[in-house]
This record gives C-alpha cells, sequence and structure tokens, in this order.
C-alpha cells in the first residue's frame, strides 16, 4: 500500500474515533507500515490506540483507535483465526506459507485482510478480518494439491509457544548484532547487511540499530532464519563473556 494513503486511512480512524467516541480498525498492517505510525503517531488526533495480530507473537498487526478506559466500553479485536487442514491428512502433502498465502490470493481476496499465516505440519492457522472468515471457510477448498477444511478456531498459542528449541550462546555483550550473528551462525560482519535491509524485527518494529542491546523477553525475528526470544542469563564463561539462552520458536 501507497505510504502516504496507508498514514491517511489511519489518521481519518483516529479523527473518528476521537471525534464519534468509537473504536475503529484498520486493516493488518506490514512491519513496514506499522514503523511508518510509529514513526508519525504523534501527528494523529487525541484518541488513544494499540496494535494487535490475533496472538501474542504476531508480525501483521491491526490498529485499533479508542480505550476502554476512556470509552466506558470495550470491542475487542475483529480477528478470526482460521485452522486450515487436509481433507484426508493420510495422503495430504505439506505445504509451504506461499501455498497457503497463494490459495488465498487466488479467492480474489486483498492480503491486507489477512495477518500472519502459521504453518504448523500440514496445517495451517490464519488470522483474518472477522468479516471475511465465513467467505474464507466456503471458500478454500485447496492448497496446493491438497483439498483442505477450514474451520474458525481458538487458536492454541501456548501448544505453539512451546516447541521451542533452546539455543545457548556466549557474547559479550547483548548487542543486536552479536546475539543476531550467533543464532545465524554468521561473523558479525556478515549479519550487519540484515540490519541495513530491515530484515531484522524487534519487538514488532525494524530494527536497523546494530548497536541495540536486547533483554530477556525482547522478541525478535531475522527473515530467512526465523523468530526468537530472549531468555535468561546463566552467568560468565572463564573468558568473561555472558551464556544466554536464546529460544527459536519453530
Amino acid at each position: 500500500m501507497d505510504e502516504d494513503l496507508s498514514l491517511k486511512k489511519l489518521m481519518d480512524l483516529s479523527k473518528r474515533s476521537y471525534n464519534n467516541n468509537t473504536f475503529e480498525f484498520s486493516d493488518f498492517l506490514t512491519v513496514a507500515e506499522q514503523d511508518d505510525f510509529a514513526a508519525r503517531k504523534k501527528e494523529f488526533a487525541g484518541s488513544r490506540f494499540c496494535l494487535f495480530g490475533g496472538y501474542e507473537l504476531a508480525e501483521r498487526r491491526m490498529v485499533r483507535f479508542g480505550d476502554e478506559e476512556e470509552f466506558g466500553y470495550n470491542v475487542e479485536f475483529p480477528i478470526s483465526c482460521i485452522e486450515i487442514s487436509p481433507v484426508s491428512e493420510k495422503f495430504a502433502a505439506s505445504c509451504t506459507h506461499r501455498d497457503f498465502l497463494g490459495a488465498l490470493m487466488s479467492l480474489g481476496l486483498e492480503r491486507r485482510i489477512f495477518g500472519d499465516i502459521i504453518v504448523k505440519d500440514k496445517n495451517a492457522y490464519l488470522f483474518c478480518q472477522e468479516r471475511f472468515s465465513s467467505f474464507v471457510c466456503e471458500n478454500l477448498v485447496s492448497v496446493g494439491r491438497n483439498q483442505v477444511h477450514c474451520e474458525i478456531c481458538v487458536f492454541p498459542e501456548e501448544n505453539v509457544k512451546k516447541e521451542r528449541e533452546k539455543i545457548a550462546i556466549q557474547v559479550n555483550s547483548l548487542r543486536a548484532d552479536a546475539v543476531a550473528a550467533k543464532v545465524c551462525r554468521l561473523s558479525r560482519g556478515a549479519v550487519l547487511p540484515l540490519f541495513a535491509q530491515k530484515h531484522v524485527i524487534l519487538n514488532g518494529q525494524t530494527l536497523e540499530n546494530k548497536d541495540k542491546t536486547l533483554k530477556e523477553g525482547d522478541i525478535f525475528s531475522i527473515r530467512g532464519y526465523g523468530k526468537f526470544v530472549v531468555g535468561e542469563t546463566t552467568g560468565q564463561s572463564k573468558k568473561g563473556k555472558e551464556n544466554v539462552n536464546i529460544y527459536k520458536y519453530m
């Protein structure tokens, strides 16, 4: 989406929420659009806002303008989670994120109405604007060569979060470039272009500052390498390096 057009739509939603005391919701925003929004949020009307994509680790998120405390009532984000599963699991082929996205695009819908697509084995969990969820469930009948069944569900977030690979690393400090180099198994020099190319996302926003110090609980993703959370520090090595556990989401 054009940057100026996207920001104009967000400003219109903000003003409508502020003037009418109503909750207003954006489409799903890409990380780049969220960055633009964060950089210019002072230009928006006084209405409070928050971002959410259907689950804690979501990269694509919607903006909700309005505040429960201010309005005296609450409206949840209009996001549905759809489980997409093969009709015959025994004979189904594995599908990639691209396969699922391609099948959705073939329905004639725009990417902005969909949030993240989480592929798990032969299934996928799709986050979708609520008003389009029934259409998707009724019309998405195949992905790749697989005949599929769609059903609105509660996202099993705790089960997904438990499936993490622990990566024990040693670093001089928790600088972003040092941590990224370790988890990607690259040299410090080789990892720097990932920051310049805006391939590193920290807590939902693009991270270009390689010197940023990470802290326990920070969630970061590196395009092509996966999504991670900074875990606990377990002491120092004999050479004075920090021993840190990093958890990679599978």
